[in-house]
């Protein structure tokens, strides 16, 4: 039996052959390491960073979430979960994670709010009745235009 080349007979296909063919270029792992481009979730799903999404230059409007080009914050927003003593071990690993030091306990609780995208945590700030003072991002969602004044208009609204 001869090897034969599948040809996409619809949009969903041609994307499919499209990513096979992205992961097959991708798959230097000395190089999928170095610019952390890939990762997997808890589930052991593959999920793609946003310097993977960087370095193949365009959006495909799925809503993934470490799009760096803002698709999946301009269509889903931003969420917002208020702390409770029992999230402490969690802020904890996403500061040390971020490599930020940070005396966070010295603010009151209700001062801390997780950031959540696609019910996703993806950092904390601290805040004070008018506006933020410290945020602090999970390595791989660093990249994704997420900043102070970003996420701060979304709280404020």
């Amino acid at each position: 039996m001869k090897n034969r080349i599948l040809q996409p007979k619809n949009r969903q296909q041609r994307l499919g052959i499209e990513i096979i063919q992205a992961i097959k270029s991708c798959f230097d792992y000395n190089r999928i390491y170095a610019e952390r481009t890939l990762l997997f979730n808890a589930e052991g799903f593959t999920v793609f960073t946003s310097q993977f999404f960087k370095n193949r230059g365009t959006c495909c409007k799925s809503a993934c979430l470490h799009c760096p080009f803002g698709y999946t914050l301009k269509k889903l927003g931003l969420q917002f979960k208020e702390v409770t003593e029992d999230d402490f071990p969690l802020i904890q690993s996403i500061l040390e994670e971020s490599g930020q030091t940070l005396d966070w306990k010295a603010f009151p609780l209700e001062h801390i709010r997780f950031i959540i995208i696609k019910e996703q945590v993806c950092g904390f700030f601290l805040k004070n009745h008018i506006v933020l003072k410290h945020v602090v991002l999970k390595t791989y969602f660093q990249n994704q235009g997420l900043d102070k004044d970003i996420i701060e208009s979304y709280f404020y609204i």
